[in-house]
């Protein structure tokens, strides 16, 4: 009796060997929070507060990078580290990583999320606000990548969650350069999946999951109404959360679109003009950006020639220039602290 279940024993071992060796070798590597160190950048608020959270429910530790500063309720929370560090700057960036690594550890999952958005026609915007956007948006993606994917090379382990968005596909008028930091943010994980090897093979052990969610239930649009509230509903941040972190302890690759009509978005690519002008004009994409509101302070700066109309992006010439940015969830207090990285020089 002992001899047989001894062998039973013995049978399970063995069989649980196996079905680790094969989920490695299909799956690959799973989110754990017992070895992983996650990095969410703009986790302040918004979406990368509900991560943070549903991260560090789990049981890991969370390190956060927001030039913001952590809200009062957050403070004291157990395995959440806040490092202010403006990502859009790359020198601040390798600056943090060293203390990251220093005090905290390797980072091996990097969710790249901060962001902010203008919601101006191309002619409105200034310099300034164009490059804040793509610097923000998509280079401080370059910058994370960069700094912190060596040592997950290193170990063999890694994951990097890109949060872009379905206006990556379809950007609505008003939107410029908002949803050509979302392009970029799909063409770089895009490159950067094959960069570390054939996703069915995964030889560097590091994966890549391209998130691109429709509008969320968010303070950065405020005010845009979506085409549809039965198709294109507006997502709770958390919902979004729950999906990012349930997919990577899964240990998914490619891509998740929610809701339903995003993973219908980027077949419109490949239409004919005509169709895509008919689409656009019943959904009403173009016009949702009208009732744009920022939650950022607004900073003037004056304008002295017709010659600077284009410069600084104002249709008057003797009037104020008014660029606004908005970040996510913000609060006034929030807002002072965040004009470092939106004033106006």
């Amino acid at each position: 009796m002992f001899v047989i279940l001894s062998l039973i024993i013995d049978l399970i071992y063995w069989l649980n060997k196996q079905f680790r060796y094969i989920s490695d070798l299909i799956i690959g590597n799973v989110f754990d929070p017992r070895f992983d160190i996650v990095l969410v950048t703009g986790g302040v608020t918004g979406l990368g507060r509900e991560l943070v959270l549903q991260i560090i429910s789990k049981g890991a530790q969370v390190v956060v990078l927001d030039i913001l500063e952590p809200l009062e309720e957050d403070l004291n929370t157990v395995g959440l580290t806040h490092y202010k560090c403006d990502v859009s700057d790359p020198q601040d960036v390798l600056r943090t990583q060293k203390l990251v690594r220093k005090e905290i550890g390797v980072v091996t999952v990097l969710i790249n999320n901060a962001g902010i958005a203008t919601g101006k026609p191309v002619l409105d915007l200034s310099f300034q606000e164009i490059e804040k956007t793509i610097q923000i948006n998509l280079l401080s993606s370059f910058y994370t990548i960069k700094a912190f994917l060596p040592d997950m090379m290193l170990r063999g382990r890694g994951y990097i969650v890109t949060i872009a968005s379905v206006l990556g596909y379809m950007s609505p008028a008003r939107l410029s350069a908002y949803g050509a930091s979302k392009s970029g943010l799909i063409a770089l994980h895009e490159s950067l999946t094959y960069e570390l090897g054939s996703p069915s093979l995964n030889p560097q052990g590091i994966k890549t999951l391209l998130v691109c969610p429709g509008q969320l239930k968010t303070g950065m649009f405020q005010g845009v109404a979506t085409p549809s509230t039965i198709f294109a509903p507006e997502l709770d941040p958390a919902f979004v959360a729950s999906s990012v972190v349930n997919a990577i302890e899964l240990g998914r690759r490619g891509e998740i679109k929610l809701p339903l009509y995003s993973k219908v978005i980027p077949m419109f690519r490949a239409l004919p003009w005509p169709i895509v002008e008919v689409t656009r004009r019943i959904t009403g994409i173009d016009q949702s950006m009208i009732d744009f509101k920022s939650k950022i302070s607004k900073v003037a700066s004056s304008v002295s020639s017709l010659r600077n109309i284009s410069l600084l992006g104002s249709k008057n010439v003797s009037t104020e220039v008014t660029p606004t940015f908005a970040v996510a969830e913000s609060t006034p207090q929030e807002n002072k602290a965040a004009l470092s990285q939106t004033e106006i020089s």
